[in-house]
C-alpha cells in the first residue's frame, strides 16, 4: 500500500479498496500502521498524501 502511496500521492482509500480488495476499516487500519512507521498523512481537504 505504501508503494502505492509513493507512486501517486492522489491515491484515494476507494482506489486502495479496489486494488486489494479490502474494506475501509481494514484500508484505515493498515494506513495507522504506515502512519507510525513513515509519517505519512492523508489531507482529506487536499485529497493527497503527504509522505
Amino acid at each position: 500500500m505504501y508503494n502505492l502511496i509513493y507512486e501517486n500521492k492522489h491515491f484515494t482509500v476507494e482506489q486502495v479498496m479496489a486494488e486489494f480488495d479490502i474494506s475501509r476499516e481494514t484500508v484505515f487500519r493498515d494506513y495507522a500502521k504506515i502512519k507510525k512507521i513513515t509519517g505519512a498523512v492523508y489531507d482529506k481537504n487536499e485529497s493527497v498524501w503527504k509522505l
